[in-house]
């Protein structure tokens, strides 16, 4: 089976003023592949792949290329126009250049004063935006030279590169909290079901879905080893999980009719979920939210939601 792979490049169509027998011995002895050939008054018309187009030039100084076909004559179509081969030519020009061009260097952090001296440096080694760069690993630069020109007032620095922009952002040694280890156990502050474990240090002393009351054991300081022998451990660690409250919120003087007892549900709805709200701190939710009561009573309309809570056990 012949390769089909100059096909795939493209096909030229040729004319040539010779005889038909001697034109098929020559494509014979040198291997050149014709298709679709003609007979017409004006000689003989035959498609080649491009990559014959050189055996058939030097054997036939006679033949007429009447147009090329394919992968090939799309592009010489195209870049036929010296105004096309220019765009063509300025937009991989203008690609280069943006594709390593930073447009933007943002510099964010908890020390205003900081921030303003990492700019400073940034621009003195010619950071500033905007500017050329061929660097790879630009960010990773960016972030060497920060920590090292203030290694000892950085907590924390993340440079990031998106596109034509850099980020940087830090934390200031004294905002950085620094974690305390300590050797007393945990207890649970709240009753509830346990959810799941955040414990960095300690021996978790409950299960999940155990119920706990407060002043159970969830953390302990203390591992017995092989020969079980209590070996202290410091602890460090939150335990999560589900907790159960019921609120009341009312409305007094409500008039009665149907749409004020509607705009009555939103406004006492918001207030139960304002007042459960307070008492969430950060990794800590509402998980349902059940209606027991929406009742008016002498004027006065009352509401009460039971709340499914998921808390840290261990906070009062």
């Amino acid at each position: 089976m012949r390769n089909r792979l100059p096909f795939l490049f493209g096909m030229d169509c040729w004319r040539l003023k010779i005889p038909l027998t001697f034109f098929l011995n020559q494509c014979l002895r040198q291997d050149i592949e014709v298709m679709e050939l003609k007979l017409t008054p004006e000689g003989l018309v035959f498609w080649s792949p491009v990559t014959s187009r050189r055996r058939i030039t030097s054997l036939f100084q006679d033949a007429e290329c009447l147009g090329t076909s394919g992968v090939t004559g799309f592009l010489l179509h195209q870049f036929h126009q010296p105004l096309r081969l220019f765009s063509v030519a300025l937009a991989a020009a203008l690609w280069m250049f943006y594709s390593h061009c930073i447009v933007q260097v943002s510099v964010t952090g908890t020390d205003p004063t900081l921030q303003r001296q990492i700019e400073q440096q940034l621009a003195e080694n010619g950071y500033a935006a905007p500017f050329f760069t061929v660097d790879q690993n630009l960010a990773e630069t960016i972030e060497f030279l920060i920590k090292e020109s203030f290694e000892d007032r950085l907590g924390w620095t993340e440079v990031t590169r998106t596109g034509s922009r850099i980020q940087l952002q830090f934390t200031d040694k004294e905002y950085v909290e620094t974690p305390q280890l300590t050797n007393d156990p945990i207890y649970a502050q709240k009753e509830g079901m346990v959810v799941r474990f955040d414990v960095q240090h300690g021996e978790k002393k409950v299960k999940i879905n155990e119920i706990v009351h407060p002043g159970d054991l969830l953390i302990d300081n203390e591992l017995k080893d092989a020969f079980e022998v209590p070996q202290p451990l410091y602890v460090k660690g939150k335990v999560y999980g589900y907790t159960w409250y019921t609120v009341e919120s009312s409305l007094s003087d409500a008039p009665d009719f149907p749409l004020h007892d509607a705009l009555a549900f939103f406004r006492l709805l918001m207030d139960c979920r304002s007042q459960i709200a307070e008492q969430l701190q950060e990794d800590e939710k509402i998980i349902k939210e059940n209606v027991l009561l929406f009742d008016r009573n002498a004027g006065t309309i009352t509401m009460k939601i039971h709340y499914t809570l998921l808390e840290d056990l261990t906070r009062p």
